[in-house]
């Protein structure tokens, strides 16, 4: 079964890309704490999409502006509120997995013909289905995204006719080479021992 297929990024526009996610993550992230803090929150309940804040638990007293907690004890901004308004005009990062597959044209599905019809399907994890992987903001990099020829194969050896452009499509990207996932558990392992021991990172002369 086609799973993810993942690579290093060293350098190209995919080093470009990655870079720019985790500053615009990084700016998320303390907009949308200087709100819960402003708020007197005690946690936060954010967007997996887009990270922008949707509903926050308080420590105290339910604010006038926010609806009574749902069952996890979170509130939601009411209509026609100043608060809904500043929670609305929240600007989220864009989702990685369309960054990824807009900029390199990675097909996130196939379509397909056979004997009888036609059909289609995806590939990934549907709305997860590229990504990047980083253990700290200064790298290393790494991106995820589907195999697409083993898809094609798995659907080429049922008897399926696959279109284009999942028909052709090559993983190679400049400034990327590709890595097994049991290689970038060591890189996050070494990355982890390194913070942690630093006269381990350099290699003695």
């Amino acid at each position: 079964m086609a799973g993810n297929l993942i690579f290093m990024i060293e350098g190209g526009k995919a080093l470009e890309l990655v870079k720019h996610h985790i500053e615009e993550r990084q700016r998320v992230i303390r907009e949308r704490n200087a709100l819960a803090r402003e708020l007197g929150a005690e946690d936060i309940y954010v967007s997996n999409m887009d990270g922008v804040l949707l509903g926050v638990r308080f420590k105290g007293d339910l604010h006038p502006d926010f609806k009574k907690p749902d069952r996890k004890g979170i509130s939601f901004p009411k209509a026609r509120t100043a608060w809904k308004d500043r929670f609305d005009a929240q600007k989220g990062y864009a989702r990685p997995t369309s960054v990824i597959a807009d900029a390199f044209d990675i097909p996130l599905s196939i379509e397909y013909a056979y004997k009888d019809g036609s059909g289609w399907q995806s590939i990934g994890n549907p709305f997860n289905e590229c990504g990047f992987l980083y253990p700290s903001p200064n790298g290393p990099y790494a991106m995820w995204l589907p195999d697409v020829p083993t898809a094609v194969a798995e659907a080429e050896a049922r008897g399926q006719t696959i279109n284009e452009p999942a028909k052709s499509f090559k993983p190679k990207f400049e400034g990327c080479r590709r890595i097994e996932q049991e290689e970038w558990d060591i890189v996050v392992a070494q990355h982890k021992l390194a913070k942690k021991r630093p006269d381990l990172a350099t290699e003695p002369a």
